[in-house]
């Protein structure tokens, strides 16, 4: 039984590095945005190294695998922070 809690805890945290370098290269988080200011529908958002705004998924998944992203306009002008 404790050679399968190992088993589980190297494989988890092998899972959680593999989830963070799915981060395109050159992205940063910059957390939570929606359109609402009951934070409905909220998104990940991101920027990469040039400074363009990205949304991907909605904020109750993983913020370190985005997925479904597509690029957005400047998501400080409008809008609500979340997080």
């Amino acid at each position: 039984m404790k050679r399968f809690k190992l088993y589980a805890f190297v494989a988890a945290i092998l899972l959680s590095t593999a989830a963070w370098a799915a981060l395109p290269a050159g992205w940063t988080y910059q957390g939570c945005w929606s359109p609402y200011p009951n934070c409905v529908g909220g998104k990940h958002a991101y920027t990469d190294a040039s400074g363009n705004f990205y949304q991907c998924g909605a904020c109750s998944t993983n913020p370190n695998n985005p997925t479904g992203c597509y690029q957005s306009g400047n998501l400080n002008r409008i809008g609500y922070w979340c997080s």
